[in-house]
């Protein structure tokens, strides 16, 4: 990452207990998995496997063989020949184009997504920098009835999108869907590089039939993974800050040296969504400011697994774009970019993370350009020293047609962004969710797709065919 320091919440003795205590507990108690082809694959290598339980045990040296498999980086890639190495110099982004709600711009209230939302929230997420891969979660929109609901959506998506594809597969059934997808968007055949594959854990340290099988065909394909991890302290996880952070640890873990068995040397990034149940409704809370913490810290425990990681970029617990919004996200986008992490995921993302619009998007890459700024600190360097300039101007004097100032005017070394009101209360600025609303309507005006005609027309194509089976059926 390009930026002198990182921010660290765990001390390196700390880093190395948790990793211990993780050892230990899959040394002596293991973890679940309901798949008995993949208990067989662990057995044969060297794992002590209860069948009858489901349960899995690997020694300390197993998980240090198998770990040093995990590649520290991989290179992903989309329909156009661009690509992108996570793991590298460069932190990279994933948003978000649907969710259960969507935050209206008009009333500035939560409501169920049509299929306009899925093509302005695609066209937006395509033009944000740093974004080079997109998800999408398989929702239905309220424009179209009945079963092809979700598959209009999908088919408008992908008509505008050419970014990479990180498919969160809820079923067998969906995955097998995105494999016929990913033969008409690839022209050589070759999708591997197409398409991350999104693996869930059940916590606490489960790896269901369903996601166990999810897993053996997203590695058979080649797809790199992206563990979906999700422990909830005092309801799925213990309720600590450290013991969820245990937890979390351990079930990343888990899936990766699961996808070792499976194939050597296949990718999986460190990725973890930790949250907090409210004892007092039970309802489970995703974007505290404790999530802060835990984003960092699981972050650090990646770098130390040397494998590429990923953190939430951004997010808050509320719909409102208010006071409390712009301080979680602000320190949310500052917690991502500072930990270090590779890519950083959810651009778009609120609403306690059942939510998004187009305007958080907008507003979450103005949060980025922020923590840029603010992480990569004051330039000492000459002539930004001033020590010239306070030489020619002498006491007394003005700046305003300085030679520094002229050279530095229209640089970056103050922060600029057009979201931002940047007026000095002059009285004339436009408020921060007004602007990023202006800079959607500028995105979403005019725009043509990327997606190359051939591939348009053999996507239309597939979905037709996909209509006729549902109306036949």
């Amino acid at each position: 990452m390009n930026h002198p320091w990182k921010w660290r919440v765990l001390s390196d003795a700390q880093v190395a207990q948790i990793r211990d205590a993780a050892l230990t507990h899959i040394e002596r108690h293991g973890f679940s998995v309901k798949h008995e082809p993949l208990l067989a694959r662990a057995r044969a290598r060297g794992a002590r496997v209860d069948e009858t339980q489901g349960q899995v045990r690997m020694s300390r040296t197993l998980v240090a063989e198998l770990m040093a498999q995990v590649p520290p980086q991989y290179t992903i890639g989309n329909i156009l020949g661009e690509t992108w190495v996570i793991g590298g110099a460069e932190q990279y982004g994933t948003a978000i184009v649907t969710d259960p709600w969507i935050i209206d711009y008009g009333t500035g209230r939560p409501r169920r997504p049509c299929l306009e939302d899925l093509r302005r929230n695609t066209i937006v997420a395509e033009q944000l920098e740093p974004v080079v891969s997109i998800s999408r979660m398989d929702y239905p929109v309220t424009d179209v009835p009945g079963r092809e609901s979700s598959l209009r959506a999908l088919e408008v998506h992908l008509l505008h999108h050419t970014r990479h594809y990180q498919v969160m597969a809820a079923d067998l059934a969906s995955f097998d869907q995105w494999l016929g997808i990913a033969q008409v968007l690839s022209r050589d055949g070759d999708i591997r590089r197409l398409i991350t594959s999104a693996v869930a854990a059940g916590s606490p340290l489960v790896l269901n039939e369903l996601n166990a099988e999810l897993l053996a065909r997203s590695v058979a394909q080649g797809f790199a993974i992206v563990p979906t991890v999700c422990p909830m302290a005092g309801s799925t996880a213990p309720y600590s800050l450290a013991g969820t952070l245990l937890q979390s640890h351990i079930e990343v873990l888990m899936i990766a040296l699961l996808a070792q068995v499976l194939r050597p040397g296949h990718p999986v990034e460190y990725v973890s969504g930790l949250s907090v149940t409210d004892l007092r409704s039970g309802a489970d809370l995703y974007y505290t400011l404790d999530k802060i913490l835990w984003k960092n810290a699981a972050v650090q425990l990646g770098l130390a697994e040397n494998m590429p990681v990923g953190a939430e970029c951004g997010g808050t617990l509320t719909h409102r774009c208010d006071p409390q919004a712009g301080a979680e996200g602000m320190m949310f986008m500052l917690a991502a970019h500072a930990s270090g992490a590779h890519r950083i995921a959810g651009f778009g993302s609120c609403h306690n993370a059942v939510g998004m619009s187009a305007e958080m998007m907008v507003i979450q890459q103005a949060y980025l350009r922020a923590a840029r700024h603010i992480a990569r600190g004051i330039r000492t360097e000459e002539p930004r020293l001033g020590t010239a300039s306070l030489e020619r101007v002498g006491p007394g004097g003005q700046f305003l047609d300085d030679e520094l100032t002229l050279d530095l005017m229209r640089s970056d070394e103050f922060f600029q962004d057009d979201v931002f009101d940047l007026s000095g209360g002059q009285g004339n600025g436009k408020p921060l969710l007004e602007r990023a609303h202006g800079r959607v309507e500028q995105l979403v005006g005019g725009y043509r797709s990327r997606v190359p005609e051939d591939i348009q027309e053999g996507l239309r194509r597939h979905f037709a065919d996909l209509y006729r089976r549902i109306v036949s059926s």
